[in-house]
């Protein structure tokens, strides 16, 4: 009764698919066909994407979830590079960060398309730890008020369950190896003093490519764009990047970010910038550059996350956790 249930709906989403494909919608037509053909020089546009949750490489495990995650923001940023139509960036991040190699790719493709076309990033209510080093590649960086960001530092973590194995299941794990350090950050046994500051050594490596990347960005920074800029002082960087927080208004203060706003505010400050770039009058249109086009997209997406996703007790786990043994940029 249950299989043929799930056959049922199945044919249903085919279907739907199938209608869908005949009914396609431009992701990018924000005209009537009438004002388009008396606007066609108008490519004005600006593509708005969205980063949600932990940044690293796999999908979120919510399935809504999945349109702003870190591998499609990767992926935009790579296409909007040669999107003639596309004149101009806003990210909106609302992230406590991620893994380090995540971030670095973003970071990476952030820098590179800025020399093309203004970016510039909106932080929600949090852009914290990897949620920064993304942020702090981009023009400008806009934060409400009572935004959470910073924590600017490196996390690694492990857990330690061997007493639970030996001393109250009585289980003694066997691990043969090629090395001694082979199994480093194993929670099977204690942690050596060698194999700490061996990771130590990884975690500091790790923190000085996160102040490189905010030098790179924000204090090395030159543009002549007229809206609004802070000054982020080497003095500063180094006395507040000891991994703590704090909110939009003393990020201001301090350099971290530009200006107090949101996405209207980052909208007047992008048309600005464009203009100035590519000396045109004309106004810019935001678009959702993440959202799905048609109902085939959906049921399509939708599918795949079935396939491969299901409700597990990873959901409820600390992403510090679910991502641990390695180097994070995170804050929870």
């Amino acid at each position: 009764m249950k299989a043929s249930l799930v056959s049922k709906i199945i044919i249903i989403i085919c279907i739907l698919c199938l209608i869908a494909g005949f009914i396609r919608m431009d992701r990018y037509k924000p005209y009537s066909e009438n004002d388009r053909n008396k606007t066609i020089t108008n490519n004005n546009k600006v593509a708005v994407i969205n980063l949600d949750g932990a940044i690293a490489s796999s999908y979120e495990s919510s399935f809504f979830s999945r349109e702003a995650s870190a591998p499609i923001l990767l992926k935009s940023l790579i296409n909007i590079q040669t999107d003639n139509e596309i004149k101009g960036v806003i990210i909106k991040i609302n992230s406590p960060g991620g893994t380090v190699a995540m971030s670095q790719n973003i970071y990476n493709q952030i820098i590179k398309l800025r020399q093309k076309k203004p970016v510039i990033v909106v932080m929600d209510d949090v852009a914290a730890s990897g949620g920064y080093y993304i942020a702090s590649a981009a023009d400008r960086i806009i934060a409400q008020e009572g935004t959470l960001t910073g924590s600017i530092g490196v996390i690694f973590s492990v857990m330690d369950y061997h007493n639970l194995l030996t001393d109250k299941l009585s289980v003694k794990p066997v691990v043969i190896k090629s090395g001694k350090y082979k199994d480093i950050g194993s929670g099977l046994r204690e942690m050596t003093v060698d194999e700490k500051n061996l990771l130590q050594d990884i975690i500091n490596d790790s923190y000085h490519q996160f102040i490189d990347a905010i030098v790179n960005g924000r204090i090395a920074r030159v543009d002549n764009y007229s809206v609004e800029k802070t000054v982020l002082t080497n003095d500063n960087l180094l006395k507040y990047a000891d991994g703590r927080v704090f909110t939009g208004r003393i990020a201001k203060k301090l350099g971290f970010v530009d200006s107090i706003g949101d996405i209207d505010t980052a909208k007047d400050e992008i048309e600005a910038m464009c203009m100035q770039k590519f000396k045109n009058k004309l106004p810019v249109k935001l678009i959702d550059y993440n959202k799905r086009n048609s109902f085939s997209e959906y049921f399509s997406s939708f599918a795949e996350y079935n396939s491969k996703s299901n409700l597990k007790l990873t959901d409820f786990i600390p992403q510090s956790m679910i991502l641990s043994r390695k180097p994070l940029y995170l804050w929870e």
